[in-house]
């Protein structure tokens, strides 16, 4: 089954998150050094989409999946982009680890509940239509949750909170999978690296857009610093024993295992766990898979949230954003800051930059994509430089 057409836009969306260099996802948006090359955001996306549709997913679901993995290379968000295109989608689709069929199955349990099967198939595909259901229910009922099971990884949340943001909902997406994270105090994987997102609409400014995970790294991070021969810091990973993990490439040890946000007791990590399990309640327990721990309807589970924001708040909610983000801009700020930016901001710009100047990708990256291009039969001819 194909995801739902009402509010699909098969297009590179022009708007998205982020804030200033103190966002946990601005290491995302650093300058590229010279061991990235850059390449056109519409020639990578029918490039990610035509290598989709090679392995047998349908040209509708292979446009959305490229659309929203070329989103997250705009927005700057690059651990979750076309880094993950061939190793982890198209070759799981072509091994039949993931099916590139799916029918999508969908029970409404209320006016404004509903639970998505997602038989096995990419995460995009069965994350978009339960968002685009979640918003049919908020727009007639006020508010609307759809939990999705029998998933797999969606990419980042950021694309599915920021489809109710553009229609002037609030959006939330929560998402779980596998179990790489430690509890505090505890040694080895317990618990999955679960993500949340959060979006709001604003007037004149883009819409607010939260999206993270409550950890102190992820995988591909560790990669993209192993690449570059940075050093983890320590309060990222700890190994069997409990000792800190400063290789990137220990982050993939099989006894390793990645610390909640926060790190150690006296930096506040019991806030991180709490997020963690929080998600797992929210996607795993509501969805009756159980979450990382318990796993016990299918890899992946998400949920999703949609309101419309007029049944609250009388027609001001947009202005009153913006106000709150001219007061974010006009704080005082420490030397060397130009200003206070706020979720959603600074990812908007890269979106408008990277569409001129090209997305810029780790030559890792472009050697991967090359590959997939000469096994698929299909041209990379996507670069700028």
């Amino acid at each position: 089954m194909q995801a739902g057409q009402k509010f699909r836009k098969h297009r590179v969306p022009d708007m998205g998150p982020s804030v200033v260099d103190s966002d946990p996802a601005c290491y995302n948006i650093h300058m590229e050094k010279k061991n990235y090359r850059r390449a056109d955001a519409k020639r990578l996306t029918e490039l990610a989409s035509l290598s989709l549709q090679k392995v047998g997913v349908s040209r509708d679901d292979a446009d959305l999946t490229a659309a929203i993995l070329v989103d997250a290379d705009l927005r700057g968000i690059k651990t979750h982009g076309v880094m993950n295109l061939y190793s982890y989608y198209v070759k799981k689709v072509q091994d039949g680890i993931i099916n590139g069929k799916p029918e999508l199955s969908v029970e409404r349990c209320t006016p404004t509940t509903a639970l998505l099967d997602a038989d096995n198939g990419l995460g995009f595909i069965a994350s978009h239509r339960a968002m685009e259901l979640a918003m049919e229910m908020a727009e007639e009922y006020g508010m609307g949750w759809v939990n999705v099971f029998n998933s797999n990884h969606n990419g980042a949340g950021s694309y599915y909170v920021n489809m109710a943001a553009e229609a002037g909902m609030l959006g939330m997406q929560f998402s779980t999978g596998g179990n790489s994270v430690a509890a505090p105090g505890g040694k080895g994987k317990l618990v999955g690296n679960n993500v949340l997102a959060f979006a709001a609409p604003a007037g004149k400014n883009p819409p607010f857009i939260f999206d993270m995970a409550p950890t102190m790294s992820i995988a591909n991070k560790a990669h993209l610093m192993s690449w570059d021969g940075e050093t983890m810091p320590e309060g990222y990973v700890i190994d069997g024993k409990g000792n800190p993990v400063t290789d990137p490439e220990g982050y993939f040890g099989p006894d390793s295992a990645v610390l909640p946000l926060g790190s150690s007791l006296s930096h506040g990590v019991h806030k991180g766990f709490g997020l963690l399990l929080m998600v797992d309640i929210l996607a795993g327990m509501l969805s009756g898979d159980g979450g990382s721990m318990l796993r016990k309807k299918g890899v992946d589970t998400h949920s999703f949230f949609a309101m419309k924001i007029g049944c609250l708040e009388g027609g001001q909610f947009t202005t009153l954003m913006d106000e709150m983000i001219e007061k974010l801009h006009r704080s005082p700020v420490q030397e060397g800051i130009s200003s206070v930016r706020y979720p959603g901001e600074r990812a908007a710009q890269s979106v408008e930059e990277r569409h001129k100047t090209g997305i810029p990708l780790h030559e890792n990256i472009a050697k991967e994509l090359e590959a997939m291009g000469e096994s698929l039969g299909i041209p990379c001819d996507i670069w700028l430089d």
